[in-house]
This record gives C-alpha cells, sequence and structure tokens, in this order.
C-alpha cells in the first residue's frame, strides 16, 4: 500500500492507496512546533497499526514540516519517502517564469485532475489561500491566479472592523442578507463562489478554448452548489501524489 501525504498551511491530509484505490484518508492539523516524534505517534495510530506500508510519497508547503515528516515515515515505516519537488518525473510541462515556485500542491492537483479530466483544464483549489491554475490544450500548466481564501479574508475583516463579529463560513439562505452575520456569510462565501465563476469564464476568453473546470480543497464543499459547470473532486491532490508515485516508483526501485 502507498501511503500519500499532503502538507499545507492548515492541515495534513493522510490517503493510503491500494493498487488505484483510496482505501482509507486522514486529517492531522498543522502544527509547525511538532517534532518527528511526536508526528509518529499520529501515524503509527493511523495508519502503522492497520495497513502494511511499502511506499510513501509527500507534497509539502510547509518546509520545516517536510524535514518532521520525512524522518517520521523512515522511523515509523522504515521507508524513504519520495518528496515531491522538479527532480520528479511528472510528464507534464511547466511554462512559468520561474517554475521553481511553483507550489508541490498546485502541481499534485494538476497532475490529479490531468488523470482523470484530460486537459485542457482549470483547478480552482479553496483552502488558507484561494489557487486557481490552468492546464492547455498542449498539456502544459501554464499559470494561475491567487487569491485570499475564505477563512483568510474573515479573519482580516474582523480584525480590522471593530462591530464586525466572528461568523461561521457557511452558505447563506439569501444574496441580500437581513443581519450582520448574513451579510458577511454572502460577501465571504458567495463573493468567494462568483469570483471563481467568472475568473474561470475570463480564463477561458484568455486562451480562446472551453476548459474543464475542477473544484477542491478544504472550503469547496461550503460554494460547489453556488457555481455551475465544476466537477468537485475531494481528493485530488492525493490522487495527483498517487500518479507521480507510481510514475517514478520504477526509478525508486531501480536505484535500492
Amino acid at each position: 500500500m502507498i501511503l500519500c501525504i499532503d502538507c499545507g498551511n492548515t492541515s495534513i491530509k493522510l490517503g493510503v492507496y491500494d493498487e488505484s484505490a483510496l482505501v482509507n484518508k486522514f486529517t492531522i492539523k498543522t502544527n509547525r512546533e511538532k517534532t518527528s516524534d511526536e508526528y509518529a505517534y499520529s501515524f503509527k495510530t493511523l495508519i502503522k497499526e492497520r495497513y502494511e506500508i511499502d511506499g510513501c510519497i509527500i507534497s509539502s508547503v510547509v518546509p520545516l514540516l517536510t524535514v518532521e515528516l520525512t524522518r517520521c515515515i523512515e522511523r515509523v515505516f522504515k521507508i524513504k519517502p519520495l518528496i515531491l519537488n522538479k527532480s520528479l518525473k511528472t510528464k507534464m510541462s511547466i511554462k512559468l517564469d520561474n517554475p521553481s515556485e511553483l507550489g508541490a500542491d498546485l502541481l499534485a492537483g494538476a497532475i490529479g485532475a490531468r488523470k482523470k479530466y484530460g486537459y485542457p483544464l482549470v483547478v480552482a483549489d479553496l483552502g488558507t489561500a484561494t489557487k486557481l491554475y490552468v492546464v492547455d490544450d498542449k498539456g502544459a500548466f501554464v499559470g494561475g491566479i491567487i487569491s485570499c481564501g475564505m477563512e483568510t479574508s474573515l479573519k482580516a475583516l474582523v480584525d480590522n472592523t471593530s462591530l464586525l463579529m466572528e461568523t461561521p463560513i457557511a452558505e447563506p439562505a439569501k444574496i441580500i442578507g437581513k443581519n450582520t452575520k448574513d451579510s458577511i456569510q454572502s460577501g465571504i462565501v458567495l463573493g468567494q463562489a462568483y469570483m471563481v465563476s467568472e475568473f474561470a469564464r475570463r480564463i477561458e476568453n484568455e486562451l480562446g478554448y472551453k476548459i474543464n473546470r475542477i473544484l477542491t480543497g478544504g472550503f469547496a464543499n461550503v460554494i460547489r452548489d453556488q457555481i455551475v459547470c465544476f466537477n468537485y473532486e475531494e481528493n485530488l491532490v492525493l490522487d495527483g501524489l498517487f500518479e507521480i508515485y507510481c510514475l517514478n516508483a520504477g526509478e525508486k526501485n531501480e536505484k535500492e
């Protein structure tokens, strides 16, 4: 079985794959203060006691935790994980001004989307930040858009406005809010939905052709009913990591 790890700024998602199927998944809160020993306890309890792990791949946007998670995997499962970086085979051309700036999570998401939907495509990933990234009709990663995520926007709004209060991130019943809570939810939640939809439309106009639209990320489920023509994929990054692991497994075994 293969363990795929997506380490983000807010949470660490773990996916266990058998053959080509996701068998189980877990989520751990991201904590930069935790050591590999502390993470090892969680990995033993959640995974080692249930599954026989033969390989692992890590995508991380938190460099400090990349080191700790690598040590954790080596200690708990006695295997050396693959780290998603430019040295791994992905079969995707990256046409950016500086390809090294591309986040590992975005690359994995693009690979996962390509595997299921082909290309061209746009992925809207709603997490700590809202990210849209584009794969063109040649299958190349050509760029994207980064904006504040819903939770980030809400925190900034409340922290900088004296009379506004903390509000749950949930879809409001109507666009026009009759109270402060509903008005904030309309602005934050529906604002994100309409932004994502309009960006997708304008991306198509800029490219000059229709594209597949995929929605993913921790907050995607909140707006999925508010946007049209998007396919919701809860495990897109994990699926992409598994695909990348499969592309590189042969070379890994040869080196070992």
